[in-house]
């Protein structure tokens, strides 16, 4: 999966296309360890700890494209592999803001059953950006799903920052399980500090009952979650 806040999910490439004023291509990756890892609120590590390993290039041009590496527990047993790779597209426009358009494809160790893609569309500001992902087939359920997020963030002090996150995942079409929700919420708010190369984040993370479209375990709906990250 993306690795989190993260992550993995697109937000540091957008923004290195988004403010970076460099003429050549960029590369670079990061590694995150964190103490639970939730996934649009939903914990995919059995509630313990896990490590990403993330990947990134962008190009001048507003191409982009990135991997992601990590251990899973969609059910209760041994951990799986899980990796995501995604492209894009991301054009500034004269406010010096940007929107974007590209896909990911999600693959799991030995368990191929819960694979999925997706396609997504964004707009990223300076402190906020908004993102809907499309999914045919989410984790291989046959259900077709809509997950929109709102993400913003707030430097308090030149290292110390707040920040937020509101999403929703909703069925469009196919079956789900009886007493399952039609959409389900998640959010995220915490703190970060960033020092050097390295970012700490403590941030509370919940999620709306009856969760669907992923298979999971009996689990806390919401959870403090602590994570520690090195950019090279």
């Amino acid at each position: 999966m993306l690795a989190p806040q993260s992550a993995l999910r697109f937000a540091g490439v957008a923004a290195l296309v988004l403010c970076s004023g460099a003429a050549h291509a960029q590369a670079g990756g990061s590694i995150v360890v964190e103490s639970d890892y939730r996934f649009r609120g939903v914990s995919l590590s059995g509630g313990d700890p896990t490590a990403h390993l993330a990947l990134s290039y962008d190009h001048p041009a507003g191409w982009y494209a990135g991997a992601s590496l990590t251990s899973v527990e969609l059910v209760p047993g041994p951990r799986r592999a899980a990796g995501t790779a995604y492209a894009g597209y991301a054009r500034r426009n004269r406010f010096g803001e940007a929107w974007e358009l590209g896909a990911t494809l999600t693959r799991f160790e030995g368990a191929s059953n819960y694979d999925y893609e997706e396609v997504f569309a964004g707009y990223v500001a300076e402190r906020w950006t908004a993102r809907v992902y499309l999914s045919p087939d989410y984790f291989g359920h046959g259900v077709r799903t809509l997950y929109a997020e709102l993400n913003g963030n707030l430097p308090l002090t030149p290292q110390l920052r707040t920040f937020a996150h509101l999403g929703a995942l909703t069925r469009l079409q196919g079956a789900t399980a009886p007493g399952l929700a039609q959409t389900r919420y998640d959010a995220r708010v915490g703190l970060g500090l960033r020092i050097a190369e390295a970012d700490l984040r403590l941030a509370w993370v919940g999620a709306s009952e009856r969760v669907p479209y992923v298979a999971t375990y009996q689990q806390r709906r919401s959870t403090w979650v602590l994570s520690a990250s090195y950019d090279f």
